[in-house]
């Protein structure tokens, strides 16, 4: 939810003439208070079931740099510098525009829609029926489709065909292998006061379809008078008409049959669902429609109900699932780190697991990674807190909590190159694009890893809960392959501290286990504490691999792609990608972001290991590094052979260095570099020590 200038202004006013005992609404009589929720019995559904979000999803939103004035032009600026830039590769598939791309009116109507000192149109009653049909003007406000901002979202031609700047935008996107993302209220009104879906969600949804939307942020935001019950209950701002009588659950769930309507009318991928609704849209239980599917839902009813809420409202932690595939579970953040930690969404976020599926995430709002202040020059002519960017240390904390709670990735930050994104105020001139240390930490992989993770099993929280806003939090997360990540999070701001715990706090047996630390590469072995001095706002990101299992470091089904370098040089693909079957390895420069140097570490059944290419190429295909039948024979790529022993591998660590010995299964001989020079064919010979050093 994105609130205006206008629309605090109304609040104001409406709570000011509640004062004065003018202007609120009362009605009817207060409905029985139930039981506050409980949150190990919450978000057990089942999961919306339409095929999408398997995974966390990963990309980027328009609103924290852009806002209400986002155009076309810039919108397909930030698709290239995605694409160019690797964030598409590394997984940030999907652009999604904001609050603000249409018209204040549909085509159905002749002018902008009258709105009254509220905010609200007053247009409906409380079945939801307009009144009279027009809102004073003679428009109705029942009518027409939404139109694209002329301005912003120009027309263009397309294969010969005239299309709206938002299908073509799609279309641009999804030819650089991107997926576009819309935005879309269950009210009558957007955020921003443009024309909301609800009365409208099978004309909207067939137009979204049509225009090739694929993911839809869906956001609540009622506006219109207080409303104070009869027992005096101050309700604030809940809307009006059928954003009283029909609870979230029921307005996000006909708009999402209508998508999937939609999508089948039209022969087109099911549309992924995005729900936005917030925390204070508690509705109005005496309001709400005695049919309302929320009142029956199974799931809201083991829940129960706090006071003064109506079922299928706040907390959507409770429902969402069954009807989205992502779930705000907070109010909107800002760029203070406080609202990812524990007096944020962060302990929020530990209360409703069960809404951690595939499918259905939780959604902490968008990332303020590599965001910088687009409202002032920062600490020169705007110092408001809100608006302080993130430091590197933040930046990484932010990142390491979502990968833990296995939450949605979606960047906030202007992703445009600094001349594309320069402002100028006030005399002076200033960047918004992110810069590099910030796309590196958008972009590492084995913490990308752990959020996309397989078991979607969301984060623990281990030991106490922490005294206050500034005191550590440790978390724990289960990982597909057995292995534990482990975060380590400074809360304090101002001062550093040593975080700590250890394999009994953990609750993890065994001798030990090899440790890496995601964001330094730091290799360790953990025998009982763990610990780390830590930066104000700092954090470690730990993967913990039993020893003897899961492969040195934990790189051994970490769904990343990982260097092999010897003195320097890479091993390689000999010819790169476009080398056909069969093909030899040696060692090369190395060329960071080459697949042909890029290898994932998977395990057998057997407990041994094999090791594929990143290369996927109408010439080459991902394969499997072969042994040779003898010393001296050269390591090369064949396609995979279940059980075939000259494609298992053993690695074996060295704990001091980090560097890992590559043994054959078949043969018993060593991956080797040989004489160590630039086009030098790896081979495999008797193990004497060869030692390779995986990077990320």
């Amino acid at each position: 939810m994105r609130r205006t200038r206008r629309r605090v202004a109304a609040s104001l006013l409406s709570l000011a003439l509640a004062t004065a005992g003018l202007g609120a609404v009362g009605l009817g009589t207060a409905a029985p208070a139930t039981a506050t929720p409980t949150p190990t019995a919450i978000g057990t559904g089942p999961s919306l079931g339409n095929g999408n979000a398997l995974t966390p999803p990963m990309g980027w939103n328009s609103w924290n740099s852009l806002g209400t004035e986002v155009t076309q032009e810039q919108v397909v600026q930030t698709i290239d510098f995605m694409t160019a830039n690797g964030l598409v590769a590394a997984g940030y598939d999907t652009v999604t525009i904001d609050d603000g791309w249409s018209l204040w009116h549909r085509d159905g109507q002749s002018s902008d829609l009258v709105r009254n000192a509220d905010g609200g149109l007053q247009l409906y009653d409380n079945a939801g029926n307009p009144v009279s049909g027009t809102d004073g003007t003679g428009n109705d406000p029942t009518s027409g489709h939404l139109v694209p901002r002329p301005d912003h979202f120009p027309e263009r031609t397309v294969d010969g065909h005239t299309v709206n700047g938002i299908a073509y935008l799609a279309q641009y996107a999804h030819s650089k292998g991107m997926k576009f993302g819309l935005y879309a209220t269950d009210t009558y009104l957007t955020c921003q006061m443009h024309p909301g879906s609800l009365g409208h969600e099978s004309t909207d949804a067939a137009d979204f379809v049509s225009w090739g939307v694929d993911f839809v942020k869906y956001d609540d935001c009622p506006y219109g008078p207080q409303i104070v019950g009869p027992d005096g209950h101050n309700y604030y701002t809940q809307g009006e008409g059928k954003e009283l009588t029909r609870s979230i659950y029921a307005r996000v769930q006909t708009f999402q049959h209508a998508l999937d309507a939609a999508s089948a009318a039209q022969g087109k991928p099911k549309v992924t669902l995005s729900v936005s609704a917030q925390p204070v849209h508690s509705g109005v239980p005496y309001l709400l429609a005695a049919d309302d599917p929320a009142r029956t839902d199974p799931v809201v009813q083991a829940a129960g109900t706090a006071p003064f809420h109506a079922p299928g409202y706040a907390p959507t932690g409770i429902w969402c699932g069954q009807v989205a595939n992502l779930c705000r579970i907070g109010g909107d953040r800002d760029s203070e780190l406080d609202g990812v930690l524990w007096n944020g969404q962060l302990q929020t976020a530990l209360q409703y697991p069960g809404n951690v599926r595939p499918g259905s995430w939780n959604d902490l709002d968008m990332m303020f990674t590599g965001w910088q202040d687009v409202y002032g020059l920062w600490g020169t002519t705007d110092t408001c807190t809100c608006h302080k960017p993130f430091t590197d240390d933040e930046s990484r904390t932010e990142a390491s909590v979502l990968a833990m709670l296995a939450a949605p990735m979606i960047s906030g930050a202007d992703l445009r190159t600094a001349a594309q994104s320069q402002h100028s105020a006030d005399g002076y001139t200033w960047s918004t694009g992110i810069n590099d240390t910030s796309l590196a930490i958008l972009k590492n992989k084995e913490v990308i890893a752990v959020d996309q993770d397989g078991l979607a099993k969301p984060a623990t929280l281990v030991g106490a809960k922490p005294a206050d806003g500034h005191a550590p939090v440790v978390l724990k997360r289960q990982l597909a392959n057995g292995d534990t990540a482990v975060l380590l999070v400074n809360q304090d701001p101002s001062a550093g501290r040593t975080v700590a715990t250890s394999l009994a706090e953990l609750g993890l047996g065994g001798s030990g286990y090899q440790a890496k630390e995601l964001w330094t590469g730091a290799a360790s072995t953990v025998t009982g504490p763990i610990s780390a001095s830590l930066p104000p706002h700092g954090a470690a990101l730990y993967r913990l691999a039993k020893q003897g299992t899961g492969g040195p470091s934990g790189v051994v089904d970490d769904g990343a792609y990982h260097s092999l370098s010897s003195g320097g040089l890479a091993l390689s693909l000999l010819g790169s990608c476009t080398a056909p079957l069969g093909s030899i390895t040696d060692l090369e420069p190395a060329r960071p972001g080459d697949p042909a140097q890029q290898w994932t570490f998977t395990s057998n059944p057997d407990g041994t290991v094999r090791i594929s290419d990143n290369c996927a190429t109408g010439t080459h295909r991902h394969t499997v590094l072969s042994a040779g039948a003898s010393a001296g024979d050269s390591a090369y790529l064949l396609d995979l052979s279940p059980g075939n022993p000259w494609q298992e591998w053993k690695l074996t660590q060295d704990q001091a260095t980090g560097s890992v010995t590559v043994t054959n299964v078949a043969t018993g001989l060593a991956l080797d570099a040989g004489a160590g020079t630039a086009g030098t064919p790896v081979t495999t010979r008797p193990a004497t020590g060869q030692r390779w050093t995986l990077g990320s």
